[in-house]
């Protein structure tokens, strides 16, 4: 899943920065772009990397679309098959499902989420599941599916009816693998989930929260401290996180955070880190299971920006006096493609070791 933040820049729908790369460089660019770019960005090193510094498992997102290309499943059981040579765990993402589910970039919208206005979009998303659970049911190094990331519905009859529509096409291949199910409104609001009828289902949280701190859309705030008038602390996380443990519990199912994560700032200080070593501790006094956001992304861009991070001075993600990412992408293209693509391998970032000082302690 191309995210364009993690890439330096805005965030441009993935399949409309394919269709502009189309037309700039021709009908083939995109199919190009696509091999090059898996080929450098996420290699059988970064699985190394990822076991070496003790993680468990691994929240793989993918777009939807991947299944439709002629070689996508067996891209995506290639990619299963490396962690799983390194005794290491999968949580299949789904994290943009046809139509898009939401209307933000990441599940590749254009600003629509037509997935709940157009029955073919539904119906095509449950046959996607189903070609997913015939090609991993008996894969025994997938810790589960986490079928939709972050829905965002006012229809909660509609959210809940389809959930369930795919929790029965998962085990109606005869797959007993655990089935994450996400909280509505970005991962936040999970009552629906207990209308859900299965016994190896897991409530899927995500915390960002504050997010004005967390994504760095107000730079200059503390933690702790106040933002926009309300004092956000360790205590204050603690009441919202027990929320979702009291409903997890209540329905007898383990609580997972999929997503947690927060930018950098300042190289010197990394108080930001504050914050994650407080929601971290609370996972832990809780038994919450989790992953963070994210792995690897370029520097010091609003929205959390990975345990491994990329600074760049040789014109290929550009500055803010230019373009950037992939809107820059667009104009290099064609000279500096090798470069390009030689930048995005994981052998030019660098670790994170503050923000992983935090996260070994509980690993």
């Amino acid at each position: 899943m191309m995210e364009g933040y993690m890439l330096g820049g805005r965030n441009i729908p993935e399949h409309l920065f394919k269709k502009e790369l189309a037309r700039l460089h021709g009908k083939n660019a995109p199919l190009e772009f696509t091999k090059l770019f898996r080929d450098s960005y996420f290699s059988k090193e970064d699985v190394k990397r990822i076991k070496n510094l003790g993680f468990n498992c691994v929240r793989l997102p993918f777009n939807h679309r991947l299944l439709e290309e002629k070689n996508g499943l067996s891209y995506l059981k290639k990619t299963v098959r490396l962690f799983a040579q390194q005794g290491l765990y999968v949580i299949l993402d789904m994290h943009a499902v046809p139509g898009s589910q939401n209307i933000d970039w990441h599940s590749d919208s254009d600003g629509r989420a037509l997935f709940w206005q157009r029955p073919g979009y539904r119906n095509q998303y449950i046959k996607l599941w189903k070609k997913l659970s015939s090609a991993f049911k008996s894969e025994k190094m997938i810790a589960g599916y986490d079928v939709m990331n972050e829905p965002v519905t006012d229809n909660i009859p509609l959210l809940t009816k389809t959930f369930q529509k795919v929790i029965s096409a998962v085990r109606g291949q005869g797959d007993r693998h655990i089935i994450f199910v996400e909280g509505n409104n970005w991962g936040m609001d999970t009552d629906y989930i207990e209308s859900l009828k299965d016994d190896n289902l897991a409530v899927s949280i995500h915390y960002y929260r504050p997010v004005e701190y967390t994504f760095n859309w107000l730079p200059g705030l503390k933690y702790p401290g106040r933002v926009l008038g309300k004092l956000w602390n360790k205590k204050e996380m603690e009441k919202l996180i027990k929320d979702s443990v009291r409903f997890a519990n209540k329905l007898k199912k383990p609580l997972f955070c999929g997503e947690f994560g927060v930018a950098s700032r300042c190289d010197l200080c990394g108080a930001e880190y504050r914050w994650v070593d407080d929601v971290l501790s609370l996972f832990k006094k809780y038994g919450i299971h989790w992953t963070y956001w994210t792995y690897k992304s370029v520097k010091g861009v609003p929205l959390p920006d990975g345990v491994f991070q990329l600074s760049d001075a040789s014109g290929i993600i550009g500055n803010a006096a230019t373009k950037t990412g992939m809107d820059n992408f667009y104009g290099i293209y064609g000279s500096r493609k090798k470069d390009l693509f030689t930048l995005l391998s994981t052998d030019n970032f660098v670790l994170n070791k503050k923000l992983f000082a935090v996260a070994k302690k509980y690993l």
